[in-house]
Formats: C-alpha cells, sequence, structure tokens
C-alpha cells in the first residue's frame, strides 16, 4: 500500500497571507492538524500546524473588552514552519510511518511536481495497517 493509496483528498491549503484567525477557523471546520501553504503557484512552501498557531505570539489586548490593540504580524508566513516532511505518492506505507515519526510529525502533505495532491495522517496509516495480520 502506498501513500496514494491513503492520503486524504481533496486537499485545502493556505498561503503566506492568510491571517492565523482564518487559518485556525479553516483547520477546526475541516478537522485537520496540520495544512500545507502554497505559493501563487501552488508550489508547497511550507506547513502550519495548530501547535504553530498556539505558540504565535499573542498580541497585547484591552482585558477588559479583549481587543486587540497592536494586531503584530498574524499571518501563515509568518509562522509556519519553512521545513517540513513531503511524501511521495508512491511513499510505502511503512516507510512513511517511519518517516513521519522520526520527523515528529502527525501528518505531512503528498507531493507531486512540487504540488499538494493529498495529505496522510497517522490516523490513515493505522486504519491501513489495522487490516494487515
Amino acid at each position: 500500500m502506498r501513500a496514494r493509496d491513503i492520503m486524504t483528498t481533496p486537499t485545502f491549503a493556505l498561503t503566506p497571507s492568510a491571517t492565523l484567525e482564518e487559518a485556525a477557523e479553516m483547520m477546526t471546520r475541516h478537522g485537520f492538524t496540520t495544512m500545507p501553504v502554497v505559493d501563487a503557484d501552488g508550489q508547497l512552501i511550507g506547513l502550519l500546524s495548530e501547535e504553530d498557531i498556539l505558540r504565535a505570539p499573542v498580541p497585547p489586548g484591552d482585558p477588559d473588552t479583549g481587543v486587540m490593540l497592536d494586531g503584530g504580524p498574524r499571518t501563515v508566513g509568518a509562522v509556519m514552519r519553512k521545513q517540513g516532511l513531503a511524501l511521495r505518492g508512491d511513499t510505502d506505507v511503512q516507510e512513511l510511518a517511519g518517516l513521519m515519526t522520526d520527523a515528529e510529525v502527525r501528518s505531512a502533505p503528498v507531493v507531486e511536481d512540487g504540488r499538494v495532491v493529498g495529505m496522510v495522517t497517522f490516523r490513515d496509516v493505522l486504519r491501513a495497517t489495522a487490516g494487515r495480520t
């Protein structure tokens, strides 16, 4: 079994100019923990995880109203991981499980010609291997 056989499609992607609030809304709406970040040509340039958003500096706000006083750079491009694991569609499931474990990522994009065609998560790998004896 290969990555292309277990990947989730369609894949939604973020752009570096998207706000962290937009990214968080998209992640929670679609149930993603990590999303690919692509340039204007659709080429993979990074990854954004829930953890990246939660670690982003929170701008100061008025404690009484919750209104942010100084927004600062709250964009995907400011906090995304530029280095990350990208898998080929023909990567064997056991190999990709090892790659994901070694890279300490719970999900990774599947890329063909630099474009994201799917995402693979640990849960996808578990589903694929659960029936094996």
